[in-house]
């Protein structure tokens, strides 16, 4: 008997799995104590038994439902679209969809079932051009989209490509001035017949007669609106009219269009805020006079923005303003006349300067002459190269560094003087002067700057400075002859005298007026028609005559310092000065007729 159960047992039939076409059968007979056949899920599929998902292996009996479901993954195609920060351009790529998925290879009836799927992907690209264009709709994109387009984004699957160009706006113009004259002067021409020539004057400053066009106000021109690929429409930015302030000497017409000068003059403008417009009695001369300007003579004020060189004359029935040295040069003005440099050796016929903003122009002018003739020294050594076959960029550079550092070291010094001047007074300053001249600056003090200085940098250089020709700028108070320094010369004048800087050395002065010297008189002689303030006179140490100074019956003489031998006249009393003196004021007592001396409280 049990024999035979044995026999039963060995011939019992397993419980097995065969996975045929995705499907799971289960075969063989469960008895009581009997094992399942084992089924394991791999990579890419889920297991279900009875409806629950099998982690890592389960025990499947007869009777059991078992699901074999393989992964899927669907990226669905679609068009991807850039849109520039403007909104004028719009990019867009066709991206196709993308299926992965796993097959179920059949598995022979087994025991332990190990269900792997093998993975496998397929492109989907069903867009047409009209999907691409709905695309383009939902994302916005609905203007300026270019014809064929769509077409090569569909052929060139994956690239971006341009779909769409909005239209910019056109920005109008503002109304502006158009000036009818350019300045300047014109030769001058003689008859054959004319008996007397001025063989130094070459030139005639040109001028408008009254009721001339000196200008055309042109009116403003809108703009054209423009739209994005989004289809907002852009709106110009909005125009105005030229505001145009006429001054002195200018008006405009009736129907604003032109200006017409008032009075015979020289016209100018300038372009700010406003455009401003007028005819002055003045002229500024750009440059020296020298003998390539010939002598000036003009009806009007008349201002020279260099220097008056040897043996040139200037005369005006206005005010003359001299930007430079004179010497050597007579100077007849029927109003006043102003230095911004030095008087040698002058004869003046007639104020105040802004000693920062001459010292600025005057090392600006220094500035440009070294660099002048350091391109000048660098193009020689430059043709030297050529000659010798060893030219080159670099080697160019570096004899301009060398030269600078050997034979130009003032600009440097002339560099930090001007840095020096712009700490201390660089807001009273004009601002394209501040301007420019930061932009100078950096050229000679910095370190990154000096080594890259070359020829095309000092080319830039000398561009800045004469961007600055034409716009100097003086500030001058009450003046009649205003010059910081004097040396024999012979001053004239029937208002005041004021010499602020260094001083008068050996020079002859007349005027009706004060004479305010700051500092030194020595040597010479001052007729004043009112008092005379000096701050130190003489020379210390030296008994001869140090120089005369008269003045009305009236008149007072202060001086911080005057040294013995000053002679000090009151019409026709003089005083002698024994010693040394420090903060006196001379005056005549009128009822004794005798020079007092009392004291100058400053």
């Amino acid at each position: 008997m049990d024999q035979h159960g044995t026999e039963n047992s060995n011939n019992q039939e397993k419980i097995q799995l065969t996975l045929e076409k995705g499907k799971v059968k289960v075969s063989g007979t469960a008895e009581a104590e009997s094992k399942g056949a084992l089924i394991k899920p791999g990579t890419g599929v889920q297991a279900f038994l009875n409806g629950r998902l099998i982690g890592v292996n389960a025990e499947v009996f007869p009777g059991d439902k078992v699901e074999i479901v393989p992964a899927e993954e669907v990226r669905e195609e679609s068009v991807e679209v850039k849109i520039s920060a403007d909104e004028l351009r719009a990019e867009a790529r066709y991206v196709p969809g993308l299926r992965k998925y796993h097959l179920i290879e059949d598995v022979p009836p087994t025991d332990n079932l190990v269900v792997e799927g093998i993975p496998k992907e397929e492109t989907i690209s069903s867009f047409s051009e009209d999907d691409i264009l709905k695309s383009l709709k939902e994302q916005r994109v609905t203007y300026g989209i270019i014809p064929d387009a769509p077409g090569k984004v569909l052929a060139e699957k994956e690239k971006w490509q341009l779909i769409a160009e909005g239209e910019p706006v056109q920005q109008g113009s503002d109304g502006w001035v158009e000036p009818l004259f350019e300045g300047g002067v014109k030769t001058v021409t003689y008859d054959e017949d004319e008996s007397r020539v001025d063989f130094r004057k070459r030139y005639e400053i040109d001028q408008v007669n009254e009721n001339d066009t000196i200008a055309r106000i042109h009116p403003p021109q809108p703009g054209k609106p423009g739209r994005t690929v989004t289809g907002q429409e852009l709106q110009p930015d909005p125009v105005k009219k030229a505001h145009v302030e006429c001054g002195n000497g200018a008006k405009l017409s009736e129907d604003q269009n032109i200006a017409i000068a008032t009075r015979k003059g020289v016209p100018f403008y300038k372009k700010g805020r406003a455009h401003s417009l007028k005819v002055e009695n003045i002229y500024t001369h750009k440059g020296d006079v020298d003998i390539k300007s010939g002598n000036i003579d003009f009806r009007g004020h008349f201002k020279v923005q260099g220097a008056i060189t040897e043996g040139m004359k200037v005369s005006a029935d206005g005010n003359i303003e001299i930007g430079d040295n004179a010497s050597g040069a007579e100077i007849l003005a029927g109003g006043s006349v102003v230095f911004k440099g030095n008087c040698i050796k002058c004869k003046v016929q007639a104020g105040w300067v802004d000693l920062a903003l001459n010292n600025i122009y005057k090392t600006l002018d220094q500035m440009e002459e070294s660099i002048d003739k350091a391109l000048v020294a660098s193009g020689e050594v430059a043709k030297a190269l050529e000659a010798k076959g060893k030219y080159s960029e670099q080697m160019e550079a570096a004899v301009v560094r060398a030269l600078l550092q050997s034979k130009f070291t003032e600009l440097p010094e002339h560099s930090n003087n001007l840095k020096k001047t712009l700490h201390e007074v660089g807001k009273s300053l004009p601002e394209e002067l501040r301007q420019t001249v930061n932009k100078i600056v950096p050229f000679f003090t910095d370190y990154q700057y000096s080594q890259a200085l070359g020829r095309p940098m000092l080319e830039e250089v000398k561009s800045l400075l004469g961007s600055l020709q034409g716009k100097r700028e003086y500030r001058t108070e009450k003046a009649d002859i205003t010059v910081p320094y004097i040396q024999n010369s012979v001053l004239f004048c029937t208002g005041n005298i004021i010499i602020p800087g260094q001083g008068a050395y050996n020079s002859q002065m007349k005027c009706s007026g004060e004479v305010n010297i700051s500092r030194l008189f020595r040597g010479g002689t001052v007729e004043a028609g009112e008092n005379v303030y000096i701050g130190e006179a003489g020379t210390p140490r030296i008994t001869a005559e140090q120089g005369l100074i008269q003045v009305p019956y009236s008149g007072k003489v202060h001086m911080g310092v005057a040294y013995e031998n000053i002679r000090v006249r009151f019409g026709k009393n003089e005083y002698r000065c024994e010693e040394n003196l420090n903060n006196v004021m001379l005056y005549l007592d009128q009822d004794e007729y005798e020079v007092k001396v009392g004291s100058w409280k400053k």
